[in-house]
């Protein structure tokens, strides 16, 4: 049975939220449509944000499942009518969004748990001020070397080791399209004496790996994990750790150079005509129990300070002290120079890999 305006209120007091609702916006659907990738984080959100949201709200969750590029261009096929009302991105994709008018920013005074997130994770600078947030960075994930530990004798402990002969025609390496394509650019580049400014060392450079298999998911590569196909792989922490829970036969470092930290977000669709139950999610994605939950069931770090984990789970996800141990990079410069550095690995990098 729906909640009436005034248990509504009643139930949204608490998030801070309820002096900024209005009665058409509730009342013109009860139903939030949720973008985001599906495996451990589809399940997570089932598990300890939905039944949450539905007892405050009164209003159900509906799940546009995907990959993040998938998902973003329907974004911008259907930005007059959005097929979703919140979107799970890294953020990149939040800046992206924000320029191309598919993403909107939310009420500061709705997300009342913006006020303990972690100052690293609020790397999405456009769309904050006293008024608003650009989105909710809701969890940090590191991006870092899995390698199989029965088949790699010498340690693996560098960005480097991508490039050892052992591993040619043995690595799983991040397609052009995957979202951390732009760092190892800037990693290849100032390896061989470039910078992100200066980035043609890099291409050059990216060009004299062997790859055996391009990935944008784990999934991609993880058969050749365990058949021994692949050796090595680049690939996300909260994966390595699903596929370790899966009995693969995986290890994973953080390079001593420093892994790639992520945050993660999730942010408002323009044109939602559910802007305050979008607040209401956002909100709750920041509330230090559910990220603790989160984080216990997916291995994904948390970003609210408040947030207290088992030092088990700790162990096993890019949070607290393995922060340290994590470079940030720009968003901007990602979405600046993504199209084009897209264009220059296709033609310059894929085909070497190709050609050997």
């Amino acid at each position: 049975m729906p909640l009436s305006r005034r248990s509504t209120l009643q139930a949204l007091t608490g998030l801070g939220i309820a002096a900024g609702l209005a009665r058409p916006a509730l009342a013109q659907s009860r139903t939030l449509t949720v973008s985001t990738w599906g495996g451990v984080t589809e399940e997570g959100l089932k598990a300890y944000v939905q039944s949450e949201f539905e007892r405050l709200t009164g209003a159900r969750i509906a799940y546009d499942i995907g990959g993040q590029g998938a998902r973003y261009n329907k974004l911008l096929a259907q930005r007059a009518n959005p097929p979703a009302d919140v979107f799970f991105s890294t953020d990149e994709a939040v800046v992206a969004g924000q320029k191309a008018g598919v993403l909107t920013t939310a009420a500061r005074k709705n997300v009342p748990n913006i006020a303990d997130i972690e100052g690293w994770a609020q790397t999405v600078k456009a769309g904050n001020t006293d008024e608003t947030i650009a989105g909710a960075p809701y969890t940090l994930i590191a991006y870092g070397l899995g390698y199989n530990p029965e088949l790699v004798k010498e340690p693996v402990t560098s960005w480097a080791d991508l490039w050892r002969p052992e591993f040619r025609g043995k690595l799983a390496f991040a397609s052009p399209v995957h979202s951390q394509m732009p760092a190892f650019v800037i990693l290849a580049a100032e390896m061989a004496g470039g910078s992100a400014e200066n980035p043609d060392a890099g291409f050059k450079k990216l060009a004299e790996l062997k790859p055996s298999k391009l990935t944008v998911f784990w999934t991609d590569w993880a058969p050749l994990a365990k058949s021994g196909d692949v050796t090595l792989g680049t690939e996300f922490d909260y994966y390595l750790e699903s596929m370790k829970d899966q009995k693969y036969p995986i290890s994973y470092v953080i390079p001593k150079e420093k892994g790639i930290g992520v945050p993660e977000y999730v942010s408002v669709v323009k044109n939602t005509r559910n802007q305050e139950l979008a607040e209401v999610f956002l909100n709750l994605m920041l509330d230090p129990k559910v990220q603790a939950d989160f984080a216990a069931a997916t291995y994904s770090g948390t970003t609210n300070r408040k947030a207290v984990l088992p030092e088990a789970v700790r162990a096993r996800c890019a949070c607290g002290a393995t922060v340290d141990q994590l470079r940030f990079f720009d968003p901007e410069l990602f979405a600046a120079r993504r199209a084009l550095w897209t264009e220059r690995m296709n033609l310059e990098v894929v085909p070497a890999w190709q050609a050997r």
